[in-house]
This record gives structure tokens, sequence and C-alpha cells, in this order.
């Protein structure tokens, strides 16, 4: 990775990277002795992102190549100095986790159980944002520190109120009875299906849908995801705006610069455009699939046949969706950190060559 993209990765907050390292630092700096994510110490001091996987074998059939990459500096206070990483999917991992709680033991907080289950948690998930992971701990019942889930209340409660609304038209499909008693129980079926506890509820319309029931607890985790995304998608709408108006208004040099050169950033523009619409037609395609279908169903009491067809691609458009956040999310993330955040700021020649060469990188 160049060596500007790894600086800008690994201090990035986007949904690609999780810095287990600068949470790690902050909770030491409080002055007590908080807990640790991992048993094995040096998990602590590393940071974790999202990559394509460049060998194509990460991830399952039908499934986007996404790596998880493992990122140690050679020194925690000079992050950006060097260091060196570990790809999760690479046969050597367990080899290396292991030699490091050989060398440098563990904390006593938890065990090297916990840790598995954690790295298989931010190896399986398509995203790192912390709304992810924290469902995924949930689902697979694994207890973290809070000081690891970078989520506040609010936004947890947004996103839980997002999706419990959808949740409901989907359990009153299969209600035969609807008595006051069954009505009272709606609510405590939809925390149910919210916490991934129990999605009995929802076992009617996966049966009218011909879905088998063995496959039930999968995809309507995968569906969860979707909705999370879709729900991303509509917040995010104002900054991939802002992005895409730069890059068709304002993107030119703003000093004077041959007209080789200008065709050569020109060119550069016109490829990141390019990845960019590629990412953004690509969420915004499903997520116009997943409304569709949805309405028609619950809303308007039609045909079936879509939202069954959907529901039955939901894993794979989850990863989809979270391979296209990552890019949009960090993408963005650098188009403010060289605009500081005016999306009519024009950049000099050299700037925009910078520019462009990371966002294609990470739109690729």
């Amino acid at each position: 990775m160049d060596k500007k993209l790894l600086k800008l990765t690994l201090t990035s907050g986007s949904s690609k990277v999780f810095n287990v390292l600068e949470i790690t630092r902050q909770s030491a700096a409080a002055g007590t002795e908080p807990a640790r994510l991992f048993s094995v110490r040096p998990l602590n001091y590393g940071v974790f992102f999202k990559e394509p996987a460049l060998d194509g074998k990460a991830g399952r059939p039908g499934e986007p190549v996404i790596d998880t990459m493992l990122y140690f500096p050679y020194d925690a206070d000079r992050i950006l100095e060097g260091g060196a990483s570990v790809s999760l999917n690479d046969s050597r991992f367990d080899a290396v986790i292991r030699e490091f709680a050989h060398s440098f033991g563990t904390t006593g907080h938890t065990d090297t159980g916990t840790d598995k289950a954690i790295l298989r948690v931010l190896k399986e998930s398509p995203s790192l944002d912390p709304f992810l992971l924290k469902t995924t701990f949930q689902r697979y019942d694994v207890t973290v520190p809070d000081a690891y889930l970078r989520i506040t209340d609010d936004e947890w409660q947004a996103i839980r109120n997002h999706v419990r609304r959808k949740i409901l038209p989907m359990i009153e499909f299969g209600l035969s009875n609807r008595s006051a008693a069954t009505v009272r129980r709606v609510d405590d079926f939809i925390e149910r299906i919210w916490d991934g506890s129990d999605i009995s509820s929802l076992f009617p319309l996966l049966s009218a849908l011909s879905i088998p029931l063995s496959e039930g607890n999968e995809i309507i985790f995968a569906w969860k995801g979707v909705t999370f995304f879709e729900f991303q998608y509509f917040r995010r709408y104002d900054a991939i705006r802002d992005l895409a108006g730069w890059l068709k208004d304002h993107s030119g040099p703003a000093d004077f610069v041959a007209q080789s050169l200008r065709l050569q950033i020109e060119g550069q523009c016109d490829v990141v455009k390019g990845n960019l619409r590629d990412a953004w037609r690509g969420v915004s395609s499903i997520v116009g699939e997943y409304k569709e279908s949805y309405d028609t169903l619950f809303i308007q009491k039609k045909s079936a046949g879509d939202f069954q067809k959907f529901l039955m691609n939901c894993r794979r458009y989850y990863f989809d969706m979270g391979s296209a956040f990552n890019k949009i999310d960090h993408s963005i993330e650098i188009f403010d950190s060289f605009t500081r955040g005016n999306p009519k700021k024009r950049l000099r020649s050299e700037e925009l060559e910078e520019l462009f060469s990371l966002l294609h990188d990470v739109l690729r």
C-alpha cells in the first residue's frame, strides 16, 4: 500500500478501519486499569482494516473478496513510521497469534477462546462499522469492553428504530390471530429479532416465501445488515453529492499548468468519477430493489415474488454494500481532508494528482 494511503487508512475513522491501538491507548490514558479487548497482549496494539483481497480467496463463494488486515506498528508511539501487517485469511495467522501469546503473555481479562471469537467477527463482517461490530458480537454472544464499541446511544437507537420499523410488517404478515394479547406481544417479537435471539415469529413469512427455516437465521441477519446499509445510504447522500459535485465542477487545477498535464489530470478525474459512480450505483440499485420489493408485499399487499428473491440474495447484497461503503466512506474522508470540508475548494495540480491517485486506489 502507498505510504500516504497507509497513513490515511491507519488514521481513518471510516467504516473500513478498527483502530484497536488508539482505543487501548485512550483507555490507558484515563488513569485506570481498563479491560482490554484481547487476551493476547499485542493484539490490543494493532489496527484492523478492510482491503480488497488481491488473491481473490477471501470470503465465501458468491461474496465480494474482502480481506481483513491487521497492522502492527514497530513503535506504538509512532504508528506511521513503519510496521508489519498480516491478513486474517493468511494460513500462518494462527501461528503468529500463538507466538505472540507465548512471547508476550496474556492480559487475564479474557481468554484465547474469546480472542478467536472476536477475530472471527472482524474477519466475517464485511465492514468494521461500530454498529455492525456490536450487532455481530451480540449475534455470536461475544462480550467485549464497551470502550471498543464506538457507537453512541443516540446512533444505536436511531439505527435500531429504523430496523424495527421494517420488522413490524414482516411479523404482521404471519399473524392469523390479531387479538389484543397477540398485538401486545409483537413488540417482544421485534426485540427478539433485533437482538438475534429468536426469529421464530418470522417463520410464517419465511415459509410463505419458500425459504428454508434452516437458513432463516443467516438470511435475517444479512437482511438486518442490508437494512443498516439502507439507513447509511440516506445518511451519506449529501456527502456523496458534495464529492460528485466537486468532481464535476471544481476539480480543475487552481494553478496554471501545461495542456498535457491538464489532460492527464482530467483523465485521472474521469477514472475516479467512474469508480465512484459504480460504487454508489451498486448501493443505489440494491436499495431500490429492497424498497420496491418490500413495498409491493407489505404496503401494497401484492406479489411476494420480488421480496422472496431479494431475501435469497441478501447475504451477497450485505457484502456488496459493505464493500461499497468501505470505499465510499474512506473516499469522502480523504476528499474532506484535502478540501478541508469545503466542497467548492479548488486544488493545485500537485494536490489533485495526489488526491486522484489516492481515490483511485481506494475505489478500485
